[in-house]
């Protein structure tokens, strides 16, 4: 059976949601040709509320699915969504393109992989999605018509030109299977960082933010549950979500997820029990995590009724005296709330919990337990010494290591109630030095034992040589895991090979993802990013050439009623 590329889309149901107009609730059709086929693309817009379209796929068996998308530029990011009818939800596809400082710490011979993926808006971008068993199975083409107020995906176009099925032989059907995960192959943790979480509003919108791990070497999920106080479901411990528009309050005015969750209930849905389901119906643990940032800076710092607000008293100080927007761990009732909140979330079937210290630092600075346990232990007033004195950044840690004690406990003391290990990982800064800056002794979590976790997390691209072996050191025949973040985020097959190879060879355990919701929609890298998993395949793979056909670019011939010509395609600058 040879390849078949689907090219004109007005074959898609219902056809009364097809228009070559513009009219509210279609789909528009546009002609175009490439230099390789001619057909009708689908376009919708924002405001359009365009239906959910099925296209008949009309083959059977396995075939890798190629998705062509048009992206036009002038309207910068856009979107679709795409399953196949017996999936449990849909893919997300956004454009895949490379940024400059993605190629930070490569070796340029690894950069032509980067220029090959540069596309324009007179080009179509196609994209390896995934293999499937086509018996049976359609393809159902939706867009997100509501949700994230003020624009988010609502606010975008989607289009989508071509599909491209590609039956596998034997011997490839053969590779795929090897490639699959097996139980020693899910080294990976992905992050979902609450990015997306303004568009969920249905039972099928959370399972999709799971799906894309299903067939993948993710073990382990971070999930966005807690953004300082404010919590992505109805806690009885954390601050209540604002319902209001307040603009100077960002969950009310920016992240709505009040209206998410009331969107939720409506449908009979709860948020958290609903996360935990996917979750492990897609073959992961998943932890809740909890980023211990105070209120926003001016204007958009008001949190009423938040912890911090009716306890001045528990903030962090400078050295003048003056009230900084953090809660200060120095305080027991400071860690006792935090971890109130962890062990809340514990409560909905979670297998852990992930805790931030690379971020919405200080956790300590000069409030009067500090003062107080410095002058007991040297004799001085710590507000008249520089900020990197040693001996301030281990009294200020020791509050932060408190903490992890006093968290390991309660999350034990559940464990054993629930008659099972829950685990423990915190993402951290890359060395000793900046991590001790900010009060944190990452070598007293690991010789107390705890952490299960350690996940340094660069700031800025660069080479993970420079940090990675002493961090590696450190864990060795502890126990404990070390998962770095694969940086840069956006890398095509041959660039995330090198990396994690990198990784793996500089003595870590398995790889973690920050943000890995802006990864999974770039569907032609996420296709090897989630392999990443096999190490000792790596190398193979790498000399093989892995991934250099997931994804190309064409060129238009004309579309609609003008040329493809760049020269001329966009002339209203």
């Amino acid at each position: 059976m040879e390849e078949v590329v689907i090219s004109d889309m007005s074959v898609c149901q219902p056809s009364h949601a097809l228009d070559r107009d513009y009219r509210h609730g279609t789909w528009r059709l546009i002609g175009y040709e490439t230099e390789a086929f001619a057909g009708n693309m689908i376009y919708s817009g924002p405001g359009m509320d365009s239906p959910p379209l099925t296209l008949p796929l009309n083959r059977k068996g396995p075939h890798a699915i190629y998705l062509g998308v048009h992206y036009p530029g002038q309207f910068g990011d856009a979107h679709v969504r795409v399953r196949l009818t017996g999936d449990p939800a849909y893919a997300l596809v956004g454009a895949e393109q490379p940024n400059p400082k993605d190629q930070n710490s490569l070796p340029p011979e690894l950069h032509p992989c980067y220029t090959r993926k540069r596309f324009a808006d007179h080009q179509v971008s196609e994209a390896f999605w995934k293999v499937a068993d086509l018996k049976g199975q359609d393809l159902v083409i939706s867009r997100f018509n509501e949700g994230g107020r003020g624009g988010g995906y609502a606010g975008m176009y989607s289009s989508l030109v071509h599909v491209r099925l590609v039956p596998l032989s034997e011997e490839a059907l053969t590779e795929h299977r090897r490639e699959l995960p097996r139980e020693d192959t899910r080294r990976l943790a992905a992050m979902n960082d609450g990015g997306p979480f303004s568009a969920l509003r249905t039972k099928e919108d959370i399972w999709a933010q799971l799906e894309p791990y299903r067939d993948s070497d993710v073990g382990l999920m971070l999930w966005a549950t807690f953004k300082g106080e404010n919590c992505t479901y109805r806690s009885r411990i954390g601050r209540t979500l604002p319902a209001g528009r307040n603009p100077f309050d960002r969950f009310a005015g920016h992240d709505f997820w009040d209206e998410n969750l009331r969107a939720l209930e409506a449908q009979g849905v709860d948020f958290m029990s609903e996360v935990v389901r996917a979750a492990h119906a897609t073959g992961l643990r998943i932890f809740p995590s909890l980023r211990l940032q105070g209120p926003k800076p001016l204007p958009v710092e008001m949190e009423k009724g938040s912890f911090y607000e009716r306890h001045p008293e528990f903030r962090c100080r400078d050295r003048d005296g003056l009230s900084v927007a953090h809660l200060s761990l120095a305080f027991p009732e400071v860690r006792g709330y935090w971890i109130s909140l962890l062990c809340e979330a514990l409560s909905y079937g979670f297998d852990g919990v992930h805790v931030i210290l690379c971020r919405s630092w200080p956790f300590v600075l000069y409030e009067a337990p500090v003062l107080q346990q410095f002058r007991r232990d040297y004799g001085e007033d710590p507000r008249k010494l520089p900020d990197d004195d040693p001996r301030l950044q281990k009294v200020m840690a020791a509050f932060v290591t408190q903490f992890a004690r006093e968290l390991k406990r309660a999350v034990d003391d559940i464990g054993q109630k629930m008659g099972r290990r829950l685990e423990i990982a915190y993402n951290i800064n890359t060395t000793f030095e900046s991590n001790l800056k900010w009060g944190v002794d990452v070598e007293a979590l690991v010789k107390e034992g705890l952490v299960d976790y350690l996940m340094p997390h660069p700031t800025v691209a660069r080479n993970a040589a420079a940090w990675l072996k002493p961090l590696a050191d450190l864990v060795k025949g502890t126990g404990v895991k070390l998962y770095p973040d694969l940086y840069p985020r956006r890398q095509p097959a041959a660039a995330s090979l090198y990396s994690a190879q990198t990784l793996y060879d500089l003595g870590c355990d398995g790889i973690a993802m920050w943000d890995t919701y802006n990864r999974v929609h770039r569907i032609s890298e996420w296709a090897t990013m989630k392999r990443l998993g096999h190490r000792e395949e790596l190398k193979a793979w790498r000399e093989s050439g892995r991934g250099d056909d997931h994804f190309r670019v064409l060129d238009f011939k004309w579309v609609g009623d003008r040329s493809g010509d760049p020269r001329y395609f966009q002339t209203n600058g």
